[in-house]
């Protein structure tokens, strides 16, 4: 092929792809040049040198650099790999923070250079800032000023917090100074009050040696003179060391460690309250933050009165100041420990959010399952019972729905919130597992229906029995006016029970009343009880639930026997936690009876279910 004719396909092609548009080249991990890095020319002069402003203060401060680079696009890249990748080729790998914006998809990213990423509050800083960034994003693409101003943003979000730990480090490092000049002039005092007390002491030791050898000069005269001696039997020898002043000492000594002590637990605390504003946001942690100034406060009034004790001549005034400052520390650290238990705890549950959040949505398909499995219950035990009978079942299947409903909602917010906004997330997530449990109540109610209409008298004799007691005890133990309502209630409760056992009206609503008006009258019957009496009713209690749950599981037993179709792997699941539940019922009754009362409800709730899985009848 001639040369003239390569030359003319080249050239025909290329007009080709001029015509037909070419592709977007992707825009691949870059050098950084400068505090501002953007390639395509996206931003003018002015915009780069209003990035650069607040870039070059910050390096001026901290000597560290804020590197900004503004690209279309990651070419398909994981956001967080291609600043790393960036980062390595560019100077701020060592002790630097790269920041990438990409226009065209309207999202931004950061990362920290090798030293920065050993200081675990590096990243909680940056995701904070960048939070904040991101809010500039007003539009996608983004435009040139909205850039700006996320990049700004982050600079100055981070530059604050840089000096807020800057001043507490500085702050930090003047008290240290100064508790060091504290010891230092208590070492003094202390070493000349040393130095008095030696001169006492000797001066005792010295009178005491002149007294003793005057005594016996004495006695020596009187025993040559015919007198014999006397000896005083009430004089008791003068301790030298003073007890009282020593305790005074010791509780000053002591009242001087807890305040140390305070320190450090209020400097770690301030640390992670940073933290906590950074991963949850200021008004979350702002109670968390009031009790840290607390603690602050507490701390300042234990050092002013540690300078009392040491300027008191006074052992007992002493000891009441150091008594103080135990005290006050008493009152104000614990509650500081507790909020960091708290927010250690969110941090835990946040930390599981996907995995919970994966859990629900199984749990959801599972209940969805057991909701269409409940009308079917619900249908084949119509046949069985009169409509007065099932009169308080008849409404659960549609209740049960509008609460998964209200579940899967909520599930959609958390999962959509899950990767930008954790507390949103964990919100919805729990709004999504309480309505899936009050669901789970409403379908289990429908499985346990025969189990409860088979034995429906016996078990509203016993109910009405126990609420019978527990009003009479709380009749006698309570002679105010103050649980009228509840006791009335109980009353009203136990009388809708015997019309059950003569009508059959709705005997498994009058059963639920029964259940819910004792558990309440059993806590409030709790505090009017001594120990052993609220012992021996809960052990009561448990006794009930444990017959009535061992009833529930043989009858199961006996009926998955007789059918042979039911010997199904969930089946089989289930009746084997029924066993394992039963089991721990049993050995945590004289121990634990409330635990044995819960126990006993779950072999109750799992035999139920067992009977009503698919494949049973």
């Amino acid at each position: 092929m001639s040369r003239i004719r390569r030359l003319g396909i080249a050239a025909i092609m290329m007009v080709a792809m001029l015509v037909s548009g070419a592709p977007a080249f992707a825009t691949e991990p870059l050098t950084t040049s400068g505090h501002v890095t953007d390639p395509d020319g996206f931003l003018s002069d002015e915009q780069r040198e209003t990035i650069e402003t607040p870039a070059k203060s910050f390096y001026s401060t901290y000597t560290t650099y804020i590197d900004v680079a503004v690209i279309p696009n990651f070419s398909g890249q994981e956001p967080s790999a291609w600043c790393k990748a960036a980062l390595e080729k560019s100077r701020t790998k060592e002790k630097g923070i790269l920041y990438v914006v990409a226009y065209e998809d309207g999202t931004n990213v950061s990362c920290a250079g090798v030293e920065l990423a050993k200081d675990s509050s590096t990243r909680p800083m940056l995701d904070g800032a960048l939070r904040i960034a991101h809010k500039d994003h007003k539009t996608t693409p983004l435009t040139p000023e909205e850039a700006v101003a996320g990049s700004r943003t982050f600079i100055i979000s981070l530059r604050s917090d840089y000096d807020f730990r800057a001043r507490n480090a500085a702050e930090n490092s003047k008290r240290r100074q100064e508790e060091e000049k504290r010891r230092e002039e208590q070492k003094k005092e202390e070493a000349k009050r040393n130095r008095g007390a030696n001169i006492i002491i000797s001066a005792v030791i010295v009178i005491a040696i002149v007294s003793n050898l005057w005594v016996w000069i004495r006695k020596q005269r009187e025993y040559e003179y015919g007198e014999p001696p006397t000896v005083d039997v009430d004089t008791e020898p003068t301790p030298i060391v003073d007890t009282v002043r020593r305790d005074a000492l010791r509780a000053a000594a002591e009242a001087r460690r807890r305040l140390s002590e305070a320190e450090e637990q209020v400097r770690a605390a301030e640390e992670d309250w940073n933290f906590a504003r950074a991963q949850f946001g200021s008004a979350a942690a702002e109670e968390y933050g009031r009790r840290l100034e607390a603690a602050k406060a507490a701390i300042a009034r234990g050092f002013d009165t540690h300078k009392q004790i040491e300027q008191t001549p006074d052992s007992h005034a002493k000891r009441r100041l150091a008594t103080t400052i135990t005290e006050d520390l008493d009152k104000n650290l614990p509650p500081l420990q507790d909020a960091r238990k708290e927010f250690a705890a969110q941090r835990e549950k946040r930390s599981s959010l996907p995995t919970q959040l994966a859990d629900a949505r199984e749990r959801l398909v599972e209940e969805l399952a057991d909701l269409e499995r409940s009308k079917e219950e619900l249908s084949s035990i119509a046949g069985l019972y009169t409509e007065s009978m099932l009169a308080s079942l008849q409404d659960n299947p549609q209740r049960a729905e509008q609460l998964l409903e209200s579940a899967r909602a909520a599930l959609e917010t958390a999962g959509a919130h899950i990767d930008t906004d954790a507390t949103r997330a964990a919100s919805a997530l729990d709004t999504a597992q309480r309505a899936l449990t009050m669901a789970n109540a409403q379908t289990d109610a429908i499985f346990s229906a025969k189990t409860d209409l088979d034995a429906f008298r016996e078990r509203l004799t016993a109910s009405i029995g126990s609420v019978s007691a527990a009003l009479s005890d709380a009749k006698q133990l309570d002679s105010s006016d103050a649980f009228s309502p509840l006791l009335d209630e109980a009353e009203a409760t136990i009388a809708r029970g015997q019309r059950a056992l003569v009508s059959d009206e709705d005997p498994l609503g009058a059963l639920e009343s029964l259940r819910d008006v004792e558990l309440r009258l059993e806590a409030v019957l709790a505090p009017l009880m001594t120990q052993e009496d609220a012992r021996r009713k809960a052990k009561e209690t448990a006794q009930r639930h444990i017959r009535d749950a061992d009833a529930a599981l043989a009858w199961a037993r006996k009926y998955l026997k007789d059918h042979e179709g039911s010997a199904l792997l969930d089946v089989n699941k289930l009746m084997s936690e029924a066993e394992q539940a039963m089991t721990e019922a049993r050995e945590a009754l004289d121990e634990d009876p409330l635990r044995a009362s819960a126990a006993a409800s779950r072999v109750t709730t799992l035999t139920n279910r067992a009977l009503a899985a698919p494949g049973r009848r």
